[in-house]
């Protein structure tokens, strides 16, 4: 089923709290790929009805810059995973003139990736997204980690009526975590990237053997990095809770980690929260690289 208006979701929804049904919910902002495949398919176990929400948030895009995505392809992935209902919207709907509400977390945002990565946009976008639907259960994907733990966070504070559920990042083999930025990148580009992923992994490994001295560690991820077609940000290692840099390792964190190509900024992180993911890994699910156009 698709709903095409904030006011045909509006009615659905109704009808849904009359029967006393649970919802579960996945938040997009278009361009669905195996990743969000993941998270609408434990929606729609998890719950009697799975919603997905198709919406490129233009508050998170640089003035002028357009989303690219194909609604009837999204429709498509959505139903085929599990979803119940796609419901997209229109920037007339979503920013009437005189909008000027924001979600402000302090500067958490600015933290993990830095001001143009837009992180108070995609939260606020969430937020919005989750008093609209009211779902028992919204999923979010630990690819984006920032973003995961701040819409946690923000719906512990404000009191909401939801359960935040994290699913594991979606891998290709050679490590490099699905995204839609990745989706005009060449073979030979994903398997250049999956360096990066090998050296944060390599940073778990040593930090499982006992080494805490953050300068040393970082130090010997970068030098697993060899790049060509991309130029590496950062290697960081933060606090799970701040987003700040850690100077001696300590439990929930993440190694995160940034590279350029394309003008675009690719990420990937590994979200440690506990000793069991710390000596064995993360529960990531791993997919065969696509073929060869």
């Amino acid at each position: 089923m698709h709903l095409d208006s904030l006011s045909a979701g509006r009615a659905f929804l109704r009808e849904v709290a009359r029967t006393g049904q649970t919802i579960g919910t996945v938040h997009t902002l278009g361009a669905l790929h195996r990743g969000h495949a993941e998270l609408i398919r434990r929606a729609a176990i998890e719950n009697d009805v799975a919603i997905v929400t198709v919406y490129p948030n233009k508050s998170q895009f640089e003035p002028g810059v357009s989303y690219e995505f194909n609604l009837d392809d999204d429709i498509g992935l959505a139903l085929r995973a599990g979803a119940t209902a796609v419901l997209s919207s229109s920037d007339a709907e979503m920013f009437p003139a005189g909008y000027r509400t924001f979600l402000t977390q302090d500067d958490y945002d600015l933290r993990l990736d830095g001001p143009e990565e837009h992180l108070k946009e995609a939260v606020t976008g969430s937020i919005r997204w989750i008093c609209y639907a009211r779902p028992t259960r919204s999923y979010f994907g630990l690819k984006d980690i920032g973003q995961a733990i701040l819409v946690k966070r923000a719906v512990a504070d404000l009191l909401l009526d939801c359960e935040i559920r994290f699913v594991p990042t979606v891998r290709y083999r050679n490590g490099v975590p699905i995204s839609s930025r990745l989706r005009r990148f060449s073979r030979s580009e994903l398997d250049e990237l999956s360096c990066l992923f090998m050296a944060l992994n390599h940073l778990r490994k040593e930090i499982a053997k006992g080494t805490s001295c953050i300068k040393d560690l970082i130090a010997s991820a970068a030098s697993l990095i060899t790049f060509r077609q991309f130029k590496l940000d950062f290697v960081r290692i933060v606090d799970a809770d701040s987003f700040e840099d850690l100077e001696q390792v300590k439990l929930p964190f993440i190694i995160i980690g940034a590279a350029m190509a394309h003008g675009l900024r690719v990420f990937d992180s590994i979200y440690v929260p506990n000793q069991d993911t710390l000596l064995e890994g993360p529960a990531d699910i791993w997919i065969d690289l696509p073929e060869e156009p």
